[in-house]
């Protein structure tokens, strides 16, 4: 299993990114590898859905996820349901330094079921990640 922590200081609110971020609807418009969400279910504070994703050499694969939310703390955990892994989750937390700035700790444990791809994703995961965060960053500038 790889494991991965970051933090990320954004000049943007705590509260603007985490609505960004949970906004998973409008991943496709600028997440590179994110051609389609499928929301399968939405409640209070969950949403079952379905991400698709295509990398250059490799067919459109589907990751189901399940993401639990809480706005009042700022924090979006999700966990893994079915897909190309073995297993996944994620954890954003999002804390105001100031008005306009923010800390994101973002927590990520992946495993694949195949060897070769696990291998493969860990070694270009740091770019993954980088390409992740920086899409969410210009999507706050962008907004």
């Amino acid at each position: 299993m790889r494991n991965s922590k970051r933090e990320e200081v954004i000049s943007h609110s705590a509260t603007k990114i985490f609505n960004i971020v949970i906004d998973i609807e409008s991943y496709p418009e600028y997440i590179p590898w994110c051609t389609r969400m499928v929301i399968k279910q939405r409640k209070k504070n969950e949403i079952f859905a379905d991400m698709y994703v295509k990398y250059k050499f490799i067919l459109t694969q589907k990751f189901g996820s399940h993401v639990k939310f809480d706005r009042n703390n700022l924090i979006i955990e999700t966990s893994y349901i079915d897909g190309p892994l073995k297993d996944l989750t994620t954890k954003w937390k999002f804390e105001a330094i100031d008005k306009t700035n923010s800390k994101i700790f973002f927590d990520v444990n992946f495993e694949f079921k195949n060897y070769l791809h696990q291998k493969v994703a860990e070694t270009f995961y740091p770019l993954i990640e980088n390409k992740m965060i920086d899409s969410f960053r210009k999507r706050a500038n962008d907004i």
